[in-house]
């Protein structure tokens, strides 16, 4: 049984965003291996997770999960007599012409009464794209020719606006000719919703471009100077990506026999996140030391 990333609320974003030409979960960095199992792990401990291994084409990582999350596992996967659920992420990097091709999996596991280890394996868009914006923010590119066919492209820069229990969207730059420009949005103008859904955050948003993407032509409401617009928005996608990552040179070491005996960066950050998890070092020395290492 394959399940997508288990939440305490109802599932959000649940249309794959970008699709990569293998349709696997993966990104590209332009630092060789062993500087992105860095960038990983250091990502993973930002995100209060565990290393609880890694290798130099390697790194595993243990996500915490909440009360509600641990409960949705058990009903899933155990029993009252299971351990509770724990939830792995792993991110295996290879070398593919000269840069580091990272994929992600997932999975989830307890042991049963008896001592049998069960294990369900993550997938879904909801795993995807949570792997794909985490492999992002450790400084990953989309393969080039990353496809983006379920969500509607408006072609505006945003910013959200928080309002009660409700969000809205400001427009702080806009592509010319774009499908926004065309519906005559300016920039200022905060978008409260569209295909008719309101939204609380970047999930719900994400969701109301999925529904947009279903019909030729969707609605659009809109604060200009502060007065409500209604909008016709023609459907558009967002263009295949077309960058080429371009590899960068290793950071040369000097090896001397002081530092050959030296942990791996992964895990000298797994001992600082531990350091600080017990309260021995403050996040800002754990900041200072991450940086260091990062830069060694």
């Amino acid at each position: 049984m394959a399940v997508a990333v288990l939440t305490s609320s109802p599932a959000m974003a649940d249309e794959f965003f970008a699709v990569t030409p293998t349709g696997a979960t993966e990104m590209i960095f332009a630092e060789p291996p062993t500087e992105v199992i860095g960038k990983l792990s250091a990502k993973c401990i930002d995100g209060s997770w565990s290393v609880t291994s890694s290798t130099s084409t390697e790194v595993v990582c243990e996500a915490p999960m909440n009360f509600g999350q641990s409960l949705m596992g058990t009903l899933l996967m155990g029993n009252s007599y299971s351990t509770p659920p724990r939830r792995f992420f792993k991110y295996t990097v290879s070398t593919v012409g000269g840069v580091s091709r990272v994929q992600a999996s997932g999975w989830m596991e307890l042991q049963m009464a008896f001592g049998q280890m069960k294990r369900t394996d993550f997938s879904g868009p909801q795993f995807h794209n949570g792997a794909m914006n985490f492999m992002s923010a450790a400084g990953g590119k989309l393969p080039k020719g990353t496809m983006f066919p379920n969500h509607a492209f408006l072609g505006v820069g945003l910013e959200p606006v928080r309002s009660g229990k409700t969000s809205s969207m400001r427009i702080t730059s806009l592509q010319d000719g774009s499908a926004a420009a065309q519906a005559g949005v300016q920039v200022g103008d905060q978008i409260t919703s569209i295909a008719g859904k309101r939204f609380k955050d970047g999930d719900d948003f994400q969701d109301s471009l999925a529904k947009a993407a279903k019909t030729p032509t969707y609605g659009m409401d809109v604060l200009h100077d502060g007065k409500p617009l209604k909008l016709t928005v023609t459907r558009a996608y967002r263009p295949a990506y077309a960058e080429e990552v371009v590899a960068v040179a290793a950071t040369p070491v000097a090896v001397t026999m002081a530092n050959a005996s030296e942990l791996s960066v992964a895990d000298e950050l797994t001992k600082l996140g531990k350091l600080k998890a017990d309260g021995l070092i403050t996040q800002a020395e754990f900041d200072q030391q991450k940086v260091k290492l990062l830069a060694r």
